[in-house]
C-alpha cells in the first residue's frame, strides 16, 4: 500500500485569543490554511480542531495543526516557499518555546486520517526515544517511505 506523510504540530501560544497581541496570528490563520490546500503535495488537514481531547491529552492552553501530505517535500515545500515561511519567524511572538519536541512526522497508509491519539503516541515516542521510522521531525526525514 502507499504511503503519505503525517504531520503534527503543537504550540502553546503566549497569549489567549482575544489578546491584541495574538490578532496577527489568528486573522492570518485562514490565509495560511489556504495556502497548505494549494499547495502541491497536499491531501488532507483536520478542520475542526478538537480541543477538548487537545487537554486532555496535553493540558490547557494548546492549538495544534494535524494534516496529511504526499511526502516530505511537499510540506517542506510549503513551509519553507511560501509566505508561510514569513509566519514561522513570527511564531517567537506568539507561541512560548519549547525544550522538548513539538512537530512530529510518520508514514501513514493512503486513505487513513492520523487522530490526535497518533499524533499523541508519535509525539511521546519522537520525546522519548529520538528519530526512528515511527516518529521523525523535519531534521532527521532521513526515513524513507521504502524503510516499511
Amino acid at each position: 500500500m502507499t504511503k503519505v506523510l503525517a504531520q503534527f504540530d503543537l504550540v502553546a501560544p503566549k497569549y489567549p485569543k482575544g489578546n491584541g497581541l495574538m490578532d496577527p496570528f489568528y486573522s492570518s490563520a485562514s490565509y495560511v490554511n489556504g495556502l497548505a490546500e494549494a499547495h502541491p503535495g497536499f491531501v488532507w488537514r483536520e478542520k475542526n480542531e478538537d480541543l477538548e481531547l487537545l487537554k486532555e491529552l496535553w493540558g490547557e492552553g494548546y492549538l495544534y495543526t494535524l494534516s496529511v501530505w504526499s511526502d516530505v517535500e511537499s510540506l517542506k515545500g510549503f513551509l519553507f516557499n511560501t509566505p508561510h515561511v514569513e509566519f514561522m519567524r513570527r511564531g517567537r511572538d506568539w507561541f512560548n518555546p519549547w525544550v522538548q519536541p513539538r512537530l512530529v512526522l510518520w508514514w501513514i497508509d493512503q486513505g487513513s486520517i492520523p487522530t490526535l491519539h497518533d499524533a499523541h503516541e508519535r509525539l511521546t515516542l519522537l520525546y522519548e526515544r529520538g528519530p526512528s521510522y515511527e516518529a521523525f521531525d523535519l531534521h532527521s526525514c532521513d526515513f524513507p517511505v521504502s524503510m516499511y
